[in-house]
This record gives structure tokens, C-alpha cells and sequence, in this order.
């Protein structure tokens, strides 16, 4: 597709918002997907006026400002924020007019076709994109990788999505979640250090994520006490033995009801992308098992894709091909500008004066 100017390439994430140029290797900008409003207002919105802060800055006055996500499980919750936040996307971070520029928009697996419509009429409508268009967060995660056909498990930070993809169209009714993603991450880690009286007050958040990023997934369970041994320094200095929780949250992706003592309805990876793959047509599946791609935050725990490709081959007794990505958490960005690049794309887009004349009935066609 030809534009004067290069695409718009925004990726939608719970956590992490990633925005870029179809012309760049790598998003621009990355920040926290967060709107904050000032906690006096608690919920009385635009009854006087108030500084709102999006993202970084938004954190930097958790103290002072109610934060709120506008995306939740991969899903646009609440639209005046998330208008928001793309408005600061264009404007503060790209520092473009959007009426310049085309936009390639990720979504979910399980965004609705209303919520499609519904963002066509914010980009059309309020900030007048001459041409939008709408991907799926899978496909665009597999054009990263060089294949159309594959299984993409994206692991972000409120869902653990696994869709299977076959010649760019994503299989809906083969797509599985195992029902612990990011935030149960956390709230694990948070739980098992306040039951050894660890509390770190209004600093929690940005202590267990760091925390969580020390967390690592084994090949063999079977390790020293030397190599299990990990601390966490807290900002007073003082050392907090982290061993317990980096090792076992690693491992719930693995073996929940080992970790949990129970079944508490988590489905292992390994068994939710073997499930996801059987429920596709037979023939279909050699191709999905040769092009297994992880992505989002949580597929860069070390260890995560090798042992992912272990569990597998010893479930369906066949050799599997994990794709891995030094970058796998902006994957689905990178997918958008390889999409941007391609002769046909042009066919998918949406163009404003399009979405005048047709309205909804152009967005079903286009964004099944």
C-alpha cells in the first residue's frame, strides 16, 4: 500500500501500548497502558477541569491520581481513556497529525466486530486518519516470524491466548486461553511474599515487577540449591530471598495444579496449544506445529519457548519448531510493518471517504 508519508503502526497491548513507522525496525515509543485522573474526582468525570495523565507520567503520581486501564483481557473497556491514549500516541509521542497518516490498528482475537466499527469512528470521526486498518494481533504476530500458517501463544498481561492461523485468517473457533497470564503472575508472587510478611506498601507494584522479571523456567526441575538461589535488593537496601517465587511462578505455566496444590481451572501451556491444534482439521496440523510462535511480555522468561517445545514433543511424540524472537514482546508491532509492506495489503484497508459512504457494512466487509 502507498502513502505519501509513512504508516502509523499501533499495537494494543494491556500492559504496553507499542507505536511506530511502517518505515522503522522497532516501535518508537513503548509505555504503559494507563490513563490517571486525580483521586478527588472519584468518578465524577468533567464536572471542572483536571489534568489527566497517560502512561509514565500517570505512574510517576500513583500517590495523587486514580490510574485506570482502558484495555482489559485484550479488550478496549473503557473508550474516552483509550481515545486518550491514542490522541497522546499521534500527538505527544509520535508527534504527527494524524490526518496525514494512515493507521494499522492491532486487535484481539476476541474483539467484536461492534468495537471494530467503533474504532473506525474514533479515527475516522474524531481524529480524521484518511485510512485505517485493523489486524489481528496473531496474523500480524506470525508476518513477524515469515510464515502465514502457524500457532501464535501470546502470553501478555491479563490473557494467555493461543490461535492458530492458517494463510493470514486466524481459526476462531480453535483459539484456547489457560487462564493465567501476567497478572496472575504477580498476585502470586504478591500473596506468597505477604504470607512470609513481606509488604511494601504503595511501592508493591513496581517492586514485583521487578521482581517478576527475574522470574526463569527450567528444562528439568531437578537443580542444585546453588542455581535456585535468587534476591531481590529493595530500595532500603535490604535483601528479600525471592527464591520460592521466581522458580514456582516459572513453573505454574507448566504444572498449576503442582504449584497451586489444586485445580483452580489453570490449563498448562503445553496442553492448551496441543488442544488448540487438535480441534483444527488434521491435515492442517503438521503446518501448525512447525511454525509455534510465542510472543508478548511473558514469552521472554528464560527458558519459556525451550521448555514449551519440550512438553509438547513429549505429549504428541513428534519434533515441533518453537520460534523464537529476541524482540518477542513488540512481535505483533513488528508483524504490522512487515503487513504494511506487502502489494496486496492495499486490498484491507479503510479508507475515511469509504467508511462515509458505506459506514459499518465497509468495516464487515473488509475486518472479518
Amino acid at each position: 500500500m502507498v502513502f505519501e508519508k509513512p504508516v502509523v503502526i499501533i499495537d494494543n497491548g494491556s500492559n504496553m501500548l507499542k507505536a511506530g513507522f511502517a518505515c522503522d525496525n522497532h516501535p518508537v515509543s513503548m509505555f504503559r497502558t494507563v490513563v490517571g485522573r486525580p483521586n478527588y474526582l472519584k468518578g465524577s468525570y468533567g464536572r471542572k477541569p483536571y489534568e489527566v495523565y497517560i502512561g509514565d507520567d500517570a505512574i510517576d503520581r500513583i500517590e495523587d491520581y486514580e490510574l485506570s486501564n482502558p484495555v482489559v483481557n485484550g479488550r478496549i473497556a473503557h473508550w474516552d481513556n483509550m481515545e486518550r491514549v491514542w490522541h497522546h500516541v499521534l500527538y505527544r509521542e509520535l508527534k504527527v497529525a494524524p490526518e496525514d497518516r494512515g493507521v494499522i490498528l492491532s486487535s484481539n482475537v476476541n474483539t467484536t466486530m461492534q468495537e471494530k466499527i467503533h474504532c473506525c469512528e474514533v479515527f475516522f470521526e474524531t481524529l480524521n486518519t484518511p485510512a485505517l486498518c485493523i489486524q489481528p494481533q496473531p496474523v500480524m504476530s506470525l508476518y513477524a516470524s515469515g510464515f502465514t500458517t502457524g500457532m501464535c501463544v501470546d502470553l501478555g498481561h491479563d490473557t494467555v491466548d493461543i490461535s492458530p492461523v492458517y494463510e493470514g485468517g486466524v481459526i476462531k473457533y480453535a483459539h484456547m486461553m489457560t487462564n493465567y497470564a501476567g497478572i496472575q503472575v504477580i498476585n502470586y508472587i504478591n500473596d506468597s511474599l505477604r504470607d512470609r510478611g513481606h509488604d511494601f506498601g504503595i511501592h508493591t507494584l513496581e517492586i514485583l515487577g521487578n521482581i517478576q522479571k527475574q522470574i526463569y523456567i527450567t528444562s528439568d526441575c531437578a537443580m542444585s540449591r546453588r542455581n535456585y538461589k535468587r534476591e531481590h535488593i529493595l530500595p532500603d537496601g535490604q535483601a528479600v530471598d525471592i527464591s520460592q517465587e521466581v522458580f514456582m511462578a516459572g513453573e505454574m505455566f507448566y504444572q498449576p495444579t503442582l504449584v497451586m496444590g489444586e485445580d483452580k481451572g489453570i490449563l498448562s501451556l503445553h496442553d492448551a496449544v496441543i488442544t488448540a491444534a487438535m480441534k483444527c482439521d488434521a491435515d492442517l496440523r503438521t503446518e501448525l506445529f512447525d511454525a509455534i510462535v510465542p510472543c508478548g511480555g511473558m514469552s521472554m522468561i528464560p527458558g519459556l519457548p525451550g521448555r514449551l517445545g519440550i512438553e509438547i514433543e513429549e505429549s504428541i511424540h513428534r519434533p515441533v519448531n518453537i520460534l523464537t524472537s529476541g524482540e518477542a514482546y513488540a512481535l505483533a508491532w513488528l508483524g504490522g510493518a512487515v503487513f504494511a509492506g506487502l502489494p496486496d495489503s492495499g486490498k484491507i484497508w479503510i479508507f475515511k471517504k469509504q467508511f462515509e459512504d458505506h459506514g459499518a457494512k465497509i468495516v464487515r466487509n473488509k475486518f472479518m
